[in-house]
C-alpha cells in the first residue's frame, strides 16, 4: 500500500470514530480575541520554570499548554544568551584539573520575583562601601522579627525603621541549593486538561486547535526539561584570615539595617549571589531551542486558532485557563517557600530585633551605639564619622559643631548627657536645631541603655562598658 493510500485508510477511520458533529457547530460567534489569550499570563508562566533548577523532579511536570508563552520564549532567550563559561575545580581532587561548566544570572528568571538585589552596605570596620548588595539582603529586609517592634519616644520628624540582625554563620552551608518538596496533587491536573482537551480536538477533527494545543504541551515541556538540568549554585567570597568582623549598615530609605556577624556570613549577605549551573554548553544551546519554539509557537496561534471552529476555540482556552490557574497558585504558594528555604539555608535563623524612630538623627545616633560596643574588633572612631556623614549628609556649621560633640562621646565612653555649650557664632535658629539635635542623641542613648541585651550579646557586654573607642 503507497503512502497515499495509507493517509486515507487513516483518515477514514478518524471519521468513523466521529458519530455526531461537534457542538457548536451551527453556530456563527467566533472568538477573534482567543489568540491573543496565549500571550497573557507569561509571568506566572516563567515563574513556575525558574523554580525547576531549585525543586527537584519538577521540571517532569511541565508537559500542558500554558500562556504567556512569548514572554516566556524571550525570558528563556535571554537567560542562554547570558551563559559564562567557566572552570570548577573539586576541593579534594586534583588542583590541575578541572570540570567545565556553564553559568548564567538568576535573575533573568526571577526578575519579577522579589529576587531584586538589595540596598547599598558600608562596614563599620572594613570599610568597605557597596552600592548594591545580593538578593539575601532584600530578603532580609522583609523578613519579620519574632518579637514586636519597639517604639522609641523622641521627636517626631520623619520615622525610621532600625533593624539590628545578629547572624551567625550556618554549619554546613551547602553551595547547591537544591530541596525536595514532596510533588503537588495538583500538578497532573493541567497535564491531564491539557491532554483531555487535545485529544477531544483530535477526536471532532478541530485540527487548528488540535495541532496548537499539542505544539503548546510539547514547547513548554521540553523547556521545562532542560532549563530544570541545571542547578542553582549560591556563591559568595570567602574572606581571608585574620579579616575583621564584618558589621556594617545596610541603608534602604527609611530602613536601617545593622549586621552584626563574622565577615563570611555578613559576605553571604551583601555580596551572595546566586546563579544557574550547566554542565555543558550543549544544554545552553538547547535551552535556547525551546526558547525559539515557544516564540514559533505564539506566533502560530495568533495565526491558526481564529482558524478554528468556536468548539476548537473552546478547548484550547479551557486548556490555558486551566493552566494559568495553576501557574498563579503554584508561583505564589512555592515561590515564597522556596525563598524562606533558601534564607534558611544561608543564614539559618538570624536574632532580629526592630525599632521605630520618630526622627532619623536618633537613629543613625542609636546604630553607632550599637557598634561602639563591639569589642570583637578595634573600632575605627574616622570610620564611623563616614557612617554618620554618610547616613546624615548635612554639612551645615551647626550638624558639624552636633557631629564632633557626639563623637567625643563616644571616644570617651562617656553618657549622653549635654550641658549648654556656647556657640557665638550660631544664630539662634542653629542654637534651637542644635538643642533638638543633641535631645535627638540623648533619647537614642536612653533607648540603647534600655534595651542593650537585645542589641549586644552577653560576652560582648561583658567587654564593652566603659570602654572607649579608639581614634
Amino acid at each position: 500500500m503507497n503512502i497515499a493510500g495509507a493517509l486515507e485508510a487513516v483518515q477514514a477511520q478518524t471519521r468513523s470514530l466521529i458519530t455526531y458533529a461537534p457542538p457548536l457547530t451551527n453556530s456563527s460567534f467566533i472568538l477573534q480575541s482567543t489568540s491573543v489569550a496565549g500571550l497573557l499570563g507569561g509571568e506566572e508562566a516563567a515563574s513556575t520554570v525558574a523554580l525547576l533548577q531549585v525543586c527537584d523532579k519538577r521540571r517532569w511536570l511541565g508537559w500542558y499548554n500554558s500562556p504567556g508563552s512569548y514572554i516566556m520564549g524571550r525570558r528563556i532567550r535571554r537567560v542562554a544568551h547570558s551563559a559564562v563559561e567557566g572552570v570548577v575545580f573539586d576541593p579534594d581532587g586534583d588542583p590541575e584539573s578541572g570540570t567545565e561548566i556553564v553559568e548564567i544570572d538568576h535573575s533573568l528568571l526571577f526578575v519579577h520575583d522579589g529576587w531584586s538585589k538589595g540596598p547599598a552596605f558600608r562596614g563599620a570596620y572594613s570599610g568597605s562601601v557597596i552600592r548594591e548588595t545580593g538578593p539575601l539582603a532584600s530578603l532580609l529586609l522583609k523578613r519579620p522579627p519574632k518579637t514586636p517592634c519597639i517604639a522609641i519616644e523622641g521627636r517626631l520628624s520623619q520615622r525610621v525603621n532600625v533593624t539590628v540582625a545578629s547572624l551567625k554563620q550556618v554549619p554546613g552551608l551547602r553551595e547547591h541549593m537544591t530541596f525536595y518538596p514532596r510533588p503537588h496533587v495538583f500538578a497532573t491536573v493541567p497535564i491531564l486538561a491539557s491532554l483531555a482537551t487535545c485529544i477531544i480536538c483530535g477526536l471532532y477533527g478541530q485540527w487548528y486547535a488540535f495541532s496548537m494545543i499539542l505544539l503548546g504541551i510539547l514547547a513548554r515541556g521540553f523547556a521545562c526539561v532542560f532549563i530544570g538540568s541545571g542547578e542553582l549554585i549560591f556563591d559568595h567570597p570567602k574572606p581571608a584570615e585574620g579579616s575583621p568582623s564584618g558589621d556594617g549598615i545596610l541603608d534602604y530609605d527609611h530602613e536601617l539595617t545593622l549586621l552584626k556577624g563574622e565577615e563570611c556570613v555578613v559576605n553571604a549577605v551583601t555580596r551572595g549571589r546566586m546563579l544557574f549551573r550547566f554542565r555543558s554548553k550543549q544544554a545552553c544551546r538547547m535551552v535556547e531551542s525551546c526558547s525559539i519554539l515557544l516564540i514559533v509557537q505564539a506566533i502560530a496561534q495568533l495565526i491558526l486558532i481564529p482558524q478554528s471552529q468556536l468548539f476548537g476555540q473552546l478547548m484550547f482556552l479551557v486548556s490555558l485557563a486551566v493552566s494559568w490557574s495553576y501557574n498563579l497558585w503554584l508561583s505564589s504558594v512555592d515561590k515564597e517557600e522556596v525563598r524562606k528555604e533558601i534564607f534558611r539555608e544561608v543564614l539559618g535563623e538570624p536574632n532580629l530585633a526592630k525599632f521605630t524612630f520618630l526622627n532619623r538623627v536618633s537613629a543613625v545616633v542609636f546604630l553607632l551605639l550599637a557598634l561602639s560596643c563591639d569589642r570583637r574588633s578595634p573600632g575605627n572612631l574616622e570610620r564611623l564619622k563616614k557612617i554618620m556623614d554618610a547616613l546624615l549628609p548635612n554639612d551645615a556649621e551647626v550638624w558639624e559643631i552636633w557631629k564632633e560633640t557626639v563623637v567625643e562621646k563616644l571616644r570617651n565612653g562617656q553618657k549622653f548627657q549635654f550641658e549648654d555649650s556656647h556657640h557665638p557664632n550660631l544664630s539662634a535658629s542653629d542654637k534651637t536645631l542644635l538643642e533638638n539635635l543633641l535631645g535627638d542623641a540623648e533619647s537614642a542613648y536612653a533607648a540603647f541603655e534600655e534595651h542593650r541585651a537585645k542589641i549586644v550579646p552577653q560576652e560582648e557586654m561583658t567587654k564593652s562598658n566603659g570602654q572607649p573607642l579608639q581614634p
